[in-house]
């Protein structure tokens, strides 16, 4: 019983900490605090988020980091760098101008899941094939495709793509795509000469210029924007084969 004259104990306003992949503290989710964040990030970028997919968006930043707390997924911890990281890029990638209406695309060195599985969600138009080499991220990605309802219009691939094996990776068994993307897994000129033996089109994501392109290819489309936290410039350049 609290004291005579009291109001009783104060409700507690702390945060639930987590302890996180090698002893990093890690602030829980906190879906209003996320939600906040992306719209700003949406203004930022000029690329709201549709509000249809607003909820498992959010569904899926919780999901990342609560297993961010038991293996490494992404260096990104607070709220704020976690909702940059895994959809500014998406933001701009849904731009039909860069992924065409109906596309199949595949997501090399998938990771996390950004930007395909937030692209998937934002645009039910798509289908996605994820590549990814390591075994326990693979259990996040299926995880996370049976949680946010895409198994219909995703395949998960356990493998990993040799850009010196002859072919490039053309033997992965992704089957037919529409369009090949990968995040800071290969160099940019790498990744370009790989892409195009994925798709007939590939999205080259850089800091700088992009590379040159190839011959007989041709640059589609190109878009350029900032991240809020750090106004570092991305560049996103697509290059098309006959």
């Amino acid at each position: 019983m609290a004291p005579a004259g009291s109001h009783g104990p104060s409700p507690r306003r702390d945060r639930f900490v987590a302890i996180g992949y090698n002893g990093v503290a890690m602030a829980a989710a906190d879906p209003a605090e996320m939600g906040a964040n992306l719209a700003a990030l949406g203004r930022h970028l000029g690329r709201p988020p549709c509000s249809h997919a607003v909820p498992q968006l959010l569904r899926f930043a919780s999901l990342v980091q609560s297993w961010n707390a038991k293996m490494n997924l992404t260096a990104a911890r607070e709220p704020g760098a976690l909702v940059e990281v895994l959809f500014a890029d998406a933001l701009m990638l849904a731009d039909p101008a860069l992924i065409p209406e109906g596309a199949r695309l595949a997501d090399v060195g998938s990771g996390a899941g950004a930007p395909a599985l937030p692209l998937l969600l934002m645009r039910p138009d798509l289908r996605g094939t994820l590549v990814e080499p390591l075994r326990k991220r693979v259990a996040f990605l299926r995880t996370a495709v049976g949680t946010l309802d895409l198994a219909a219009r995703t395949r998960i691939l356990e493998s990993r793509v040799d850009p010196a094996a002859p072919g490039g990776g053309d033997s992965l068994g992704v089957g037919p795509q529409d369009l090949a993307l990968s995040r800071a897994t290969f160099a940019p000129e790498e990744w370009l000469r790989v892409g195009l033996l994925l798709a007939p089109r590939v999205l080259v994501l850089t800091a700088g210029a992009a590379p040159p392109c190839p011959v007989g290819a041709q640059v589609a489309a190109q878009v350029d924007y900032t991240l809020p936290s750090s106004g570092a410039r991305r560049r996103v350049t697509a290059f098309e084969r006959p």
